[in-house]
């Protein structure tokens, strides 16, 4: 289209519309716009507000404008030009355009108000908003103009980008004319300026100080000299429209944002709504007399809270914020339905003629009541930027601390219910499903695989019951504290069903999951539920489909000595490899005798034969006993550690065995160390048994010495029978008074376990009750031990020696009796101090035994 053509269509529509503001040639200068100074945001919303109203099917060709701008990427210019070539402008006459106000598109979605307003809160899911209702007889009529009133004051914002050209008062109070034109920004008709526009919502009061237009502004009415009942009556008018956000002449709204440094409180910012305190004053026109400004005064906090609480709703709708504050203020926004419900009543009264400021406070009081409890409480959750359970935390706080208003505490209880509907659901999945989720981590239950994503090697299933999911206190709701840890349980009991490919389902018929302040059984006995099928399912998981009982027999045979014939056989087999230096054992050679010595013992008819191997340890029975003490945890790497070349194989030798998942829960790394350091003593002390027992069958031999001969070995032979006694004495107390009875009781308790945390339960206080017994947790004991065997074996290998000396051969036995009695009363005497500890009557039994002849008696502390 051509330029002159161009202008002649702006004419033509500016003479349509009956806008003596503005010419055509302006118009045009508008959408040329050759310094830039308008944005292409301005421009479109300026052809919103002008151009389109007076087009045929002005909607469509706006459309497809907007389109050409912001997808077609073209000029808003020319996009106008195109727009307007195949445009018809509508004929509407001046008298026509002065009398009609701007009408609204659609109505408001959010506005569910019944045109019988005396049965209105029968159509509100929310509960109503004060216990105050005016009983009125409406007619219908006038009900209807009042929802298309309201639609069009909560719906302006969305038509215009000025609201001094929508709304029935400018932005701002002055109290004449030339006030308005010398503090107002006053331009010229021939120019318009670049307005920066912020984003606005549609709820509340305009606050920009952007530039008015002359065609924009529209005067107040003064109301000096007016009698006091019109005067009464405009205030309460502009009054209803503050309270609902809309701008007045009389009454100003400012801005309050309370930053950090406090230096000015009112000043417009660009992202006011990113701040958490935030607030609106009211600035009374000086025309108001004070006793209706005291009245105001009273009113207008309501304004406030509407303000506050709208605010809430529109920064709770980001995805940032999470399900439950979203749910939050989604139900927030019913409770808005009904606030502008009641101020749609308060309006027909006041065009009735039937109210007056005294009436009006008197409707309101219970409303701001109830509107300042809520604007409290959600004022606490945004200044405290909480998210997910702190929010229901909260809200669950808040409803004990209005118990004496009840009107408020049920809206609060309202509030907490909508709030909680999806946690509860993230909850209900958890329990009933075994799946997490929670794409904005508000669960208190977190899976640590979703940050940071684990290879399904033997270390994820070792580490998976205590290190995948985890609780987290601070996001654990109040009303959820006490079940906290059965909700986590139940849902890793259903997460290993699923993982091992079992599918289960709870019956959720009737199964509603819904927090409940007065009715909190109706979700624990739920959870309870749940638990309990969970639980149940695990369980026969565990000890039927994969045999758990089985799988601890096996390893009692083989780490705890059960199967004597076995470790006899194993012993003679191994002995000589073991008694190598460590670095020089071959573990292959080890290996294959392992597996022929399972072939040819009973130990064939187990099962579980072939997840049992051979392993040599880095280091000594006290390094891997220290880290289980110190760390709690399992030993490393063992391709980290060096060996220590002055240890033997027999030192370093152990067993390892090997499971599956889900048995890898029980029998995991750490609790197979725990078995592999009681094996490692146990064999130790078997093997010292051993070579004293080879000693004796050689001492045999002695018979056949003259009788000078035999009183040289007398002494050898008493020696050899006190390090019998201490070693065999040792061996009985760990197996048949420790092991055996402690063994005992932990099958007992399996047998009777309700769930699969008592099996953990049992079996790890199991293993910490043998190692306690053992004495294998304390470092002076087990080192006196280790030195008294070592004493033993190495009186054995010099008994062994062949060609020594009569003097030699005393002189050595003599020194071996000597160390081996100073080992014996220390070891003793830490038994002794470890009984008066613990009180135990195993640890005396256990000291009368190897002392049984009082031997050592003279030889104990004096305290004895």
């Amino acid at each position: 289209m051509s330029e002159s053509k161009l202008k002649r269509k702006f004419e033509d529509i500016v003479a349509k519309s009956g806008n003596t503001k503005i010419t055509g040639d302006q118009l045009y200068l508008v959408f040329k716009n050759p310094s830039n100074k308008y944005t292409t945001e301005k421009i479109i919303q300026i052809a919103k507000t002008y151009v389109k109203p007076y087009l045929l099917d002005g909607d469509k060709l706006f459309q497809q404008y907007e389109t050409n701008i912001k997808k077609q990427q073209m000029n808003p210019f020319d996009a106008m030009s195109f727009m307007l070539s195949n445009a018809t402008v509508v004929k509407h006459t001046i008298s026509q355009h002065q009398q009609q106000k701007p009408q609204i598109a659609s109505k408001p979605t959010n506005i569910n108000i019944d045109s019988k307003i005396t049965i209105r809160s029968d159509t509100i899911e929310s509960p109503i908003l004060c216990s105050t209702r005016m009983d009125l007889n409406t007619p219908e009529i006038i009900v209807s103009e009042i929802k298309e009133k309201l639609a069009q004051a909560t719906q302006q914002s969305n038509h215009q980008t000025s609201r001094s050209t929508s709304n029935p008062y400018i932005r701002q109070s002055l109290n004449s004319s030339s006030t308005l034109i010398q503090t107002r920004k006053f331009v010229s008709s021939t120019s318009l300026p670049t307005v920066n526009m912020n984003p606005i919502p549609t709820w509340t009061f305009s606050f920009s100080d952007e530039v008015i237009l002359p065609f924009q502004m529209k005067m107040p009415k003064p109301i000096v000299g007016l009698p006091a009942s019109s005067q009464e009556r405009q205030i309460i008018q502009e009054l209803l429209y503050t309270l609902i956000g809309i701008n007045g002449s009389l009454i100003i709204p400012k801005l309050k944002i309370a930053s950090n440094d406090s230096k000015d409180e009112h000043t417009f910012v660009n992202n006011w709504l990113e701040s958490r305190c935030i607030a609106v004053e009211f600035d009374l026109n000086e025309q108001i007399t004070d006793s209706i400004k005291d009245i105001l005064k009273d009113i207008l906090p309501l304004a406030n809270y509407y303000f506050k609480l709208q605010y809430f709703i529109e920064s709770s709708r980001t995805p940032e914020s999470g399900q439950v504050l979203q749910a939050l203020s989604a139900a927030l926004s019913k409770l808005i339905d009904d606030y502008y419900g009641s101020i749609a009543q308060l309006e027909s009264i006041h065009l009735r003629g039937e109210l007056n400021l005294h009436k009006l406070l008197f409707y309101l009081r219970p409303i701001i009541t109830t509107m300042e409890t809520i604007t409290r409480t959600c004022g606490k959750l945004q200044e405290q930027n909480l998210r997910g359970g702190n929010v229901l935390t909260n809200l669950h706080d808040s409803i004990s601390l209005f118990s004496g208003d009840k009107n408020s505490q049920q809206i609060l209880i309202h509030l907490t219910q909508k709030a909680a509907e999806p946690y509860m659901e993230i909850l209900r999945q958890w329990i009933f499903n075994g799946i997490i989720q929670d794409p904005r981590g508000e669960f208190f239950v977190e899976d640590s695989e979703n940050k940071q994503p684990m290879d399904k090697n033997e270390n994820y299933f070792n580490e998976f019951w205590e290190k995948r999911y985890i609780i987290l206190p601070d996001k654990i709701p109040r009303f959820l504290d006490k079940q906290s840890d059965m909700i986590l349980r139940t849902g890793k009991y259903l997460n290993i069903v699923r993982e091992c490919g079992k599918r289960v389902i709870f019956n959720q018929r009737g199964a509603d999951l819904k927090f409940s302040h007065t009715d909190e059984n109706n979700y624990m006995n739920l959870i309870t539920d749940a638990y309990s099928f969970a639980s149940k399912a695990l369980m026969e998981l565990i000890l039927k489909d994969n045999d758990l009982m089985g799988h601890l027999l096996s390893v009692k045979r083989y780490f705890l000595l059960q199967q004597g014939d076995f470790i006899v056989q194993f012993m003679e087999a191994c002995e000589h490899e073991l008694m190598k230096s460590v670095d020089k054992v071959i573990p292959m050679r080890l290996e294959n005798l392992l597996e022929l010595t399972l072939r040819l013992s009973s130990a064939k008819y187990d099962k579980y034969q072939d997840n049992l191997s051979t392993f040599l340890m880095p280091f000594d029975i006290f390094t891997q006993m220290s880290k289980i003490i110190n760390s709690n945890n399992t030993s490393g790497p063992i391709d980290e550690v060096d060996f220590d070349s002055n240890l033997t194989g027999i030192e370093c030798f152990s067993f390892d065995y090997k499971t599956a998942w889900p048995i890898t829960i029980i029998l995991n790394q750490l609790t197979i160390s725990k078995y592999q350091i009681i094996f490692r003593q146990l064999f130790y002390l078997k093997h010292v048994e051993n070579f004293l027992c080879r000693v004796w069958i050689a001492n045999n031999n002695a018979k056949k010495f003259d009788h000078g001969t035999s009183e040289q070995y007398r002494a050898a032979f008493t020696l050899r029978q006190r390090m019998m006694n201490a070693v065999q004495n040792l061996e009985y107390y760990m197996m048949i008074e420790v092991i055996e009875p402690v063994w005992h009781v932990f099958m007992q308790q399996i047998s009777k376990a309700k769930n699969f945390d008592d099996i953990l339960t049992y079996h790890e206080d199991f293993l910490d009750k043998c190692l306690r017994n053992c004495m294998l947790k304390e470092p002076d004991v087990l080192r006196c031990i280790m030195r008294m065997c070592s004493h033993c074996i190495g009186f054995c290998q010099f008994i062994e020696k062949e060609n020594v000396s009569t003097e030699t051969f005393s002189e050595k036995v003599n020194h071996y009796d000597t160390n081996f009695t100073q080992q014996t009363v220390a070891l003793l005497n830490k038994i002794h101090e470890i009984a008066e500890k613990n009180h135990s009557e195993k640890y005396i039994s256990l000291i009368h035994r190897i002392n049984f002849n009082h031997f050592y008696s003279d030889k104990l502390n004096t305290n004895q």
